[in-house]
């Protein structure tokens, strides 16, 4: 009975060290495998949900190529990458003679840097300026232009509305009118409601160039 018993207990044992070998040798390792390809699996299959949906909106997006290419085109005759004064004349004199208005003069000054304004809050500090970070004093610049004109009050206003809605980015700052001169050099008194008197007025703004 005793050498059954240790003939039972040993394989017993060595039956125990067969399974426990098996499972660290070949059950496991399969296992580890098996997990890290299903982590594997998840990870590619969340990566085409990504992609099929920047798939269907690039496929939209191209569907309206051509909507996106009349933007861009209106938007860089909007703020041109070169200063292109002369296009921006051109516009004027077409305004004015559409408005019945004659211009006197156009004075360009030197371009300058943007720099963003400084805003202040409620309580009187001064806050970061809300500003595109792709917009910097490198890339964008701000030509302040005065114009002259005389004619009709209520058609310079017009003239003036005209310019602020045109092809080329006009920011109106200041406008000031006051009578014109007459053949016998006296001046009149501008109606502010809009009649028929002449009226002398400057027109002062800024016009910009975002450099590519």
């Amino acid at each position: 009975m005793g050498k059954n018993r240790m003939w039972v207990l040993g394989a017993t044992l060595s039956i125990v060290v067969i399974v426990a070998a098996g499972w660290f040798i070949g059950i496991s390792p399969q296992l580890a495998v098996a997990a890290s390809t299903n982590s594997e699996r998840n990870s590619v299959m969340a990566a085409n949900a990504r992609n099929e949906i920047l798939l269907a909106k690039l496929k939209h997006d191209y569907q309206n190529i051509d909507a996106l290419k009349s933007e861009v085109s209106t938007l860089q005759e909007s703020v041109p990458t070169s200063a292109d004064i002369s296009s921006f004349v051109t516009e004027l004199n077409t305004l004015a003679n559409a408005r019945k208005v004659t211009l006197k003069s156009i004075t360009v000054s030197d371009a300058k840097p943007y720099t963003p304004a400084i805003q202040e809050t409620k309580a009187g500090t001064a806050s970061a300026p809300q500003t595109n970070p792709q917009i910097t004093s490198k890339n964008f610049v701000i030509i302040p232009v005065q114009i002259g004109i005389t004619g009709d009050y209520g058609k310079v206003l017009d003239f003036v509305n005209d310019v602020q809605q045109g092809q080329r980015l006009f920011l109106v700052s200041a406008l000031s009118s006051m009578g014109a001169t007459n053949a016998k050099g006296i001046k009149g008194s501008p109606t502010i409601t809009g009649g028929s008197q002449k009226v002398d007025s400057s027109i002062t703004g800024f016009i910009y160039v975002l450099l590519g």
